[in-house]
């Protein structure tokens, strides 16, 4: 099982399977520096969308609504998103991390996989100078390990029709 490298920080479990990177981070302490990644416990997704406001609310939505698409690591026992993102999401076990800063490498390993929120972003990171960097479409691209390149979760950026594209390039 992979396990988080040392330049991974963020929200999550560190054993995660499934890391998606981005560019921002919360500003809430102890949130916004964890050191490495920091599992979340009951209730600390809601204190920062009260704290941080509309932006990372769309994150945290976005991403529970992909993760139960996916039917990643028992999303499917919960009937709602919602009911996942509130009491299993980036949680202890729960297989995923929200990364701040870009990975250490682009290389997605057989037991992990990698996903880069926006196009500036895995710009930034050298995406697009790995080994068979392509875009499949205008929004989303993949390299030949399988890390892929999506919009930023957000509503109007990853809509659901792009949420069940992304699910189907992640099985495919």
């Amino acid at each position: 099982m992979a396990t988080a490298s040392v330049a991974d920080v963020g929200l999550g479990d560190p054993q995660a399977r499934l890391r998606v990177y981005l560019a921002n981070r919360p500003s809430l302490e102890p949130f916004a520096y964890p050191g490495d990644v920091m599992p979340l416990a009951d209730g600390d997704i809601a204190q920062i969308n009260a704290h941080e406001g509309n932006h990372w609310r769309k994150i945290f939505n976005v991403f529970a609504k992909f993760l139960h698409e996916l039917k990643f690591n028992g999303t499917e026992k919960f009937s709602r998103w919602q009911d996942y993102r509130d009491a299993r999401m980036l949680h202890p076990g729960s297989g995923v991390a929200l990364c701040f800063g870009g990975p250490s490498t682009m290389t997605s390993k057989p037991s992990q996989q990698i996903i880069l929120m926006g196009k500036q972003f895995a710009e930034e990171c050298g995406f697009f100078k790995t080994d068979g960097a392509e875009w499949l479409d205008s929004r989303f691209a993949s390299n030949r390990s399988g890390s892929v390149v999506t919009p930023y979760f957000d509503y109007r950026q990853l809509s659901d029709e792009r949420i069940r594209y992304l699910v189907t390039l992640l099985k495919g």
